[in-house]
Formats: structure tokens, sequence, C-alpha cells
């Protein structure tokens, strides 16, 4: 099977090339997060900053002859699909106790444990530091994280030693790497102390067989089986619209690019998403203190190669979509200002900054680029309008909508 990669998108990135993203589970998505660190231990972080990055790169849209995609014109790039007598079709999913119960027992009736001390096969959640000689040594720190007691994913001692610990509690385990330990070879043999704490074992139950007690006991916020039922109900039913319309939202995107004629591409758009691409990339590699070809095999097990070749073919993809927004915004009187984007980005900056840090609005769009901003609210007026003009029919679906 060709191996592809699981193209992370950024905030922004259009709705056709979600397929393109991949829809990667939950499971998926640890298990690559996980792989990720495995290789951040074994690997010597380099010192480098996003922004010494950044000032080392000429980006195409400083360039003389740049032409931004407001300034285009379109005719010679794009002839755009009659979309005002376009229907599409839109998967509701269905909405029944098969689905109201499948949806509680794996949503709902999931709380921690605080009662007991933790045993062989429980699912934990725990926060760790690992020091070497009272110092903490790279990729030995985590928070909040999930760890099934017997799994074998720590070197030998640190499961058997939070068995019989209760939640709350924290614990200084003496534990020695074993000498054909690889992922970090100057860790081999070496004594270390992990500082655990675990903050809760992981619960669950089941809708037929719940009891008040049980529910109690999970610290869950429901006292009776009624109570649960109307929360699923409530839940199933707000995720069945919400899919709905996100599917129809995409399903109207995705016919319109797929019916417009692409003339030509301007390479040198396509060129800026991928350096905008790669430039995040690489801050999200600099996070795991790898570089982004090292980021790359462990996340996806690609080459460079592969990964270049991959992210051009997303990113001329995305330039075609781009090409069909402006089209439409420009056929439906939509008018994005560069005034606009500085103060949706001020806006989202200063949202951010509660949770992330100080940063600016402009400084955020120069993290994104200002095509991909700019875009991105130019599609989110676009996709409102069209919405109102295409004619959406429903499908229907057995499957339950899930959160």
């Amino acid at each position: 099977m060709k191996k592809r990669l699981a193209l992370m998108c950024m905030a922004g990135t259009m709705i056709v090339c979600m397929s393109a993203c991949g829809g990667k589970s939950e499971q998926q998505a640890q298990e690559t997060a996980q792989t990720v660190e495995e290789t951040q231990a074994g690997t010597a972080a380099e010192e480098r900053t996003d922004s010494e990055d950044a000032t080392e790169v000429e980006r195409v849209s400083d360039r003389e002859d740049y032409i931004g995609i407001q300034d285009l014109d379109l005719d010679e790039y794009i002839t755009l699909a009659d979309y005002k007598n376009m229907k599409v079709s839109a998967v509701r999913p269905t909405v029944d106790d098969a689905a109201v119960t499948k949806y509680i027992d794996s949503e709902l009736l999931v709380g921690n444990i605080t009662d007991r001390a933790v045993e062989e096969g429980d699912v934990t959640d725990i926060d760790f530091v690992g020091k070497k000689d009272d110092i903490a040594f790279e990729g030995g720190t985590a928070s909040g994280y999930k760890l099934t007691i017997g799994s074998g994913r720590f070197i030998p001692g640190f499961e058997d030693g939070l068995v019989g610990v209760m939640p709350g509690e924290t614990v200084d385990l003496t534990l020695t790497f074993p000498e054909t330990y690889q992922q970090n070879p100057d860790l081999a043999g070496q004594e270390v102390v992990f500082t655990v704490t675990v903050n809760w074992i992981e619960g669950s139950a089941e809708y037929e067989t719940v009891t008040p007690e049980e529910l109690k006991r999970l610290g869950l916020p429901y006292k009776t089986k009624e109570e649960v039922w109307e929360a699923g109900k409530r839940d199933v039913e707000k995720n069945a619209k919400d899919t709905f319309e996100a599917n129809a939202k995409s399903a109207a995107v995705e016919k319109i690019v797929d019916e417009s004629i692409l003339k030509s591409v301007p390479e040198y758009l396509v060129e800026e998403e991928v350096q905008n691409y790669n430039l995040y990339m690489e801050s999200v590699a600099a996070m795991y203190g790898l570089d982004l070809e090292e980021f790359v095999a462990a996340a996806s097990n690609l080459t460079q190669e592969e990964y270049d070749s991959q992210t051009k073919e997303m990113c001329t993809q995305i330039v075609k979509q781009y090409l069909v927004m402006e089209a439409v915004a420009r056929a439906e009187g939509i008018e994005v200002t560069d005034e606009m984007v500085h103060e949706k980005a001020d806006e989202e900056a200063a949202k951010a900054a509660e949770e992330y840090g100080s940063i600016s609005g402009d400084e955020l769009i120069d993290r994104v680029g200002f095509t991909t901003y700019r875009m991105s609210i130019v599609q989110d007026q676009v996709i409102e309008r069209l919405m109102e003009i295409v004619t959406v029919e429903e499908e229907e679906t057995q499957e339950a909508a899930e959160s």
C-alpha cells in the first residue's frame, strides 16, 4: 500500500483538503504522538527558535513581481461552475435508541475513579517527571498521560510501581534503564528517579446496567438513568445536526471546485502555500526538538521526497480552491479587505494570548501567511452564501452521529 502522510490541517485550510489531511482516529493520533515522543527521546535536541527560522526565509509574498490572489484576473485561470443551479446531497446520521445508547456508553458513562488504589489493567491518568542526578532529562516529563498498567509501555518497574497507589498520591520510583535502551543511549543502564502523580483511574459503565451508585462513584453529574438518557439524546441530536451541516458545506465546496475548469495554476501561489505549510510544520517539529525531516519520518514514515511530493499535490489543490472561492466571492459581491483581515487576526490573537501567551495579529498573519489567512475569511463568507443558494438534499445513514 502506498504510504500516505496525514498532513495536518492548518486553521483556515480549505474544506476540500480534508481528505488530504486524513481522518485520523483519536487512537491513531495518540499513536503518532507517541511515535514522535519516542523519536524525541532518542534525538539530541538542537537549539532553534521559530523567530530565527522565519527571518532566514524569504517569503514568496515579498517578491517584487508577486500578485495577490485578490488582484488576479481570474478569467485567465479558471472558469467557474454554475453554482446557482447546483444540487448536492449530504448525510444526516440517524438518531434512534441504538445510536443514543452507543453514544452514552462511549461518551457519557466514562468517569474518574478516585476511591480505590491502582490495579493491574487499569487505565490511569498520570503526571510524571524523570530525573537523573536531580536533573530532569529530555523526554521524561508529561502531564495527563494515559497509561494502561501492565501494557509494558514504560521501562521495567514503572507500571508495577503504580499498583497500589491511590489517586491523588505522588510516589518516587527509583528505576534503572535497560542496558540495551536505544531511544536515548545516554540513559542506557542509568539509574533515574521518576516522580509520578496518579490523577485518577479511568472507569466506565454501561447504560443498560448502570446504577445511581455507579454514577456517583465515577464522579458523573447525573443522578438517575433518565438524566443520562436525556443528556445523551440531546447530544446525539445536536451531533447529527452539526454533522449534516458540515457535510452539506463540504459537499457544496467540493462540487463547485470539481466542476469548475482550471485553465492554469499560478505556480508561485502553490510555492507560497508549500512554503507556508513547511514553516508551520517546522515549528511543530521544533516543539519536539526535531527538524522537519526527522519529524516527517517519525510521524508518517515518509521520506522527505515523498513528503515534498504530497505537500505540493495538496497545495496545488488548495490554490485551485482559492481561485474558485475568490471567483464566487466576486460574483456574489463579497469583499474582504486588508483591514478586515487584520481586525480578525487581532481578535483571534487576543483569544489565543489567554491560552498560548502574547502574540499580535500581525504575528499571527505572518505565521500563517497572509494569503492563507485572508482566504480562510473569504471561504467562511462564501460558504455561508452557498448554503443560501445551493439545493441540499438529505441522505440518511444507520450510523449514529458521533462527536
